[in-house]
């Protein structure tokens, strides 16, 4: 989703990349909750590595597209670096925000 000047944003998935857009209560127009619903996702870091944020649950109502291991790059029109590593953050992104709309790098393993 590039800019109206043609500059990527950080919601463009590099190469290899995917976009992911989900709604978790499907209720048309509700952005933010007051109320913590369940995303189905979890994150924690990778073992050795405090920079890299992945996916550590996937359950329903989670897209389908996403899976155990995908590495975290955006969440929300933020770059997981603007987390500072704060995963109760990005855990409060998922639980309190009804759209969610990330990039990540699949895994490997696929």
């Amino acid at each position: 989703m590039p800019t109206e000047d043609g500059k990527a944003t950080v919601m463009d998935p590099e190469p290899g990349q995917v976009w992911v857009e989900f709604m978790k209560d499907h209720e048309e127009g509700v952005v933010k909750s007051n109320e913590e619903s369940d995303s189905g996702l979890d994150v924690d870091f990778k073992k050795g590595h405090k920079t890299r944020i992945y996916l550590s649950r996937v359950e329903p109502p989670a897209s389908e597209r996403l899976h155990v291991g995908d590495r975290l790059v955006a969440l929300n029109g933020k770059s997981v670096e603007s987390f500072n590593g704060d995963l109760d953050a990005i855990r409060e992104v998922l639980n309190y925000h009804n759209v969610i709309e990330m990039i990540v790098d699949p895994t490997l393993k696929r």
